[in-house]
């Protein structure tokens, strides 16, 4: 293999793919990068076994050819070389990759390209398609409820929901629940769902916004995202995932409308009064006014009043901040409207553009 390629591409190849290669490994071949000529570039893919990312990089091709090589050493020395450098990539005998740049000659040692686990190539004749910003944006509104909990382990990640003309992300740790759905096009005449894992859903999340539409491919145990010139092959969770449904509420008319970023504000600030003891802060609901709290004999006491529009009988309940926090984060509206019945009842978020969150109350601390 002899190819020719600029720093620039090479790094950025090396970067979309590196974060899936696992730093300690039993088998040593998971350390490396396969790298393979393709037609009009180098095509370079890593893999953990649970999930394989791949690309290509634009390049001339000199000679065709496949290797693998040490990923972390190998993007070490990229890093190093000057920004606008031309680099020649070759392999000889035994398993030996050089690398010219200018006047430097590094070597290295791979391992035969035959030990690297293939990643499979989807049949994408059945593939869904969305928009890359309206995904990215489904995410950031459902990744932050995924449970991090491994004794649950089907809510370790996020469930796709495809029915015919619009796909559907559910997340829940037990204790809230974040539900979005979109309208895309392609979706299958059957109904297909996933559980695709938290750390896929991550390097998803990351490599979003490079092009204008993906392709999703669910097939038995395997989810694919096409991303153009990045592919993306997961495993799935096995596992039923809870039915959501059944805990959605009915809307009621006890509603709190206010200030997003006003809020979010007020319960970072409460929040740094919240103990791992009693995690919980204080809503008390009065007309035009909303006044978060804490008290505790160890941090002392804070207090803070917000205006709001509220409907409904004075009411006090109890809220973990950060539950708060996460959906104030990735809300965009400058006002929120939260449905608040009781101190024994969920509280929920619902927006018009089919977006529910749901968090449970916590009882009142000290």
């Amino acid at each position: 293999m002899k190819v020719k390629v600029s720093r620039e591409a090479l790094l950025k190849g090396i970067q979309t793919v590196l974060p899936v290669v696992p730093t300690r490994s039993t088998l040593p071949i998971l350390s490396h990068l396969l790298i393979e000529t393709k037609k009009g570039g180098i095509y370079l893919a890593g893999t953990d076994l649970e999930v394989g990312i791949s690309c290509v990089a634009e390049a001339e091709v000199v000679e065709d050819g496949a290797t693998t090589i040490p990923a972390k050493r190998f993007s070490d020395l990229i890093k190093e070389l000057p920004a606008d450098a031309t680099l020649t990539l070759s392999t000889k005998k035994n398993q030996q990759v050089s690398l010219e740049c200018g006047r430097s000659l590094f070597k290295l040692v791979g391992l035969p390209k035959e030990e690297f686990p293939r990643l499979p190539t989807p049949d994408d004749s059945g593939a869904m398609v969305i928009d890359q910003g309206v995904l990215q944006a489904m995410l950031g509104l459902t990744s932050f409820a995924v449970s991090h909990d491994e004794s649950r382990y089907v809510l370790n990640g996020i469930l796709f929901l495809a029915r015919k003309g619009w796909l559907k992300l559910v997340a829940t740790d037990g204790r809230r629940l974040a539900l979005v759905s979109r309208d895309i096009s392609n979706a299958p005449a059957t109904d297909s769902h996933a559980v695709v894992p938290i750390k896929t859903v991550n390097e998803l999340n990351r490599l979003l916004g490079e092009g204008p539409t993906l392709k999703i491919t669910l097939k038995d145990t395997q989810i694919a995202f096409d991303l153009g010139n990045t592919q993306i092959i997961s495993r799935l969770i096995e596992g039923k995932f809870p039915s959501y449904e059944q805990v959605i509420p009915q809307e009621v008319p006890q509603k709190l409308k206010v200030d997003r970023q006003a809020l979010l504000l007020a319960a970072r600030r409460i929040g740094l009064w919240a103990t791992q003891e009693s995690p919980s802060i204080r809503f008390d609901l009065k007309p035009n006014q909303l006044v978060l709290s804490k008290q505790t004999q160890e941090a002392g006491e804070a207090h803070e009043e917000i205006s709001a529009a509220y409907t409904g009988p004075e009411s006090s309940m109890g809220f973990n901040p950060h539950y708060i926090i996460d959906v104030l984060k990735a809300l965009t509206d400058e006002e929120v409207e939260f449905e608040l019945p009781g101190p024994d009842r969920p509280g929920v978020v619902r927006t018009k553009d089919h977006y529910t969150y749901i968090v449970l109350p916590m009882q009142l601390g000290p």
